[in-house]
């Protein structure tokens, strides 16, 4: 028996097209996937062919990111504005609620559409903001500097790294919690990502002065996964239960990092599709 998918797409950009660079492939509910600060919607390549069967999956380019230009001036750069740019392209794709699953940066931007009424679950991926009001640890920011200058410099100095497994093991090992065994294409495209990032100061600069508050307003299934080998996201200081709404659950991925998508694609689809379907089931509850 043969699956019938929907047809790739690709936003145009400008000439009355989308603001936001998307793909669009697979069936079923629409599924929004957003990506980690400095990245793009490659990094769910991994996660896209496992959820397409299952979901018309939207994988986006966040403003000043990938393919996306930055936010047009006096937008704004924190989470919630990129949720609204989200937003925006939802309603020129004709889509008033969706499933959304974001890491770090998308995963707090995630949970900023569910505060805006837009997504019927939320699958948060290590997501960020989970801190005090006074912003981000040191160590976070500290953290997404250093990967941003890692990532120029390689680019400047070796444009085709990494070439060898330790110089790739070596650019992942913050981010992944098993960097060997993380593709070189992955690798490179990340790298490629992180450098190229137009965006990329004013977003973390807005991100990392705030946190994400307001997760008593959400009344849809949330997931909120960490991998036990994040590096980034630490316990006690940057997954704060109290931000998120009471019904959150919360999953360790055991052996992932910052980035599970990397780590075990097989299990975050799974997690995304399982979270999904209780939108579903939480429905039917409540019309019995």
């Amino acid at each position: 028996m043969t699956t019938e998918f929907a047809d790739v797409g690709t936003s145009e950009l400008g000439a009355g097209g989308a603001r936001l660079a998307y793909d669009r492939t697979g069936r079923g509910e629409p599924l929004v996937l957003l990506h980690g600060q400095g990245l793009s919607r490659r990094s769910w390549d991994p996660v896209v062919p496992l959820l397409a069967p299952e979901r018309d999956v939207i994988a986006v380019d966040l403003p000043g990111h990938g393919d996306s230009p930055r936010q047009p001036k006096g937008a704004g750069n924190a989470p919630a504005d990129l949720a609204a740019a989200v937003a925006e392209l939802l309603d020129q794709l004709g889509l008033d609620t969706v499933h959304v699953a974001g890491n770090s940066n998308g995963g707090w931007v995630a949970l900023e559409l569910a505060r805006l009424g837009r997504a019927r679950t939320v699958t948060a991926i290590s997501p960020g903001g989970l801190w005090r009001k006074s912003g981000a640890p040191t160590h976070i920011r500290m953290v997404m500097r250093q990967m941003r200058i890692n990532a120029r410099t390689v680019r400047r100095v070796a444009p085709h790294a990494p070439r060898t497994r330790a110089a790739k093991t070596l650019f992942i090992a913050q981010a992944s919690g098993r960097p060997s065994k993380v593709s070189r294409q992955l690798v490179q495209t990340a790298v490629d990502d992180m450098a190229r990032a137009p965006g990329y100061r004013e977003t973390l600069r807005a991100a990392m002065k705030r946190s994400f508050r307001g997760g008593e307003e959400i009344h849809v299934p949330v997931t909120v996964a960490f991998g036990t080998r994040d590096r980034v996201l630490l316990p006690g200081v940057a997954r704060r239960r109290g931000q998120l709404p009471a019904h959150a659950r919360w999953v360790k991925l055991h052996g992932s990092g910052h980035i599970a998508m990397f780590d075990d694609p097989k299990t975050v689809a799974a997690l995304v599709l399982v979270t999904s379907r209780r939108s579903a089931a939480d429905a039917t509850l409540a019309s019995s």
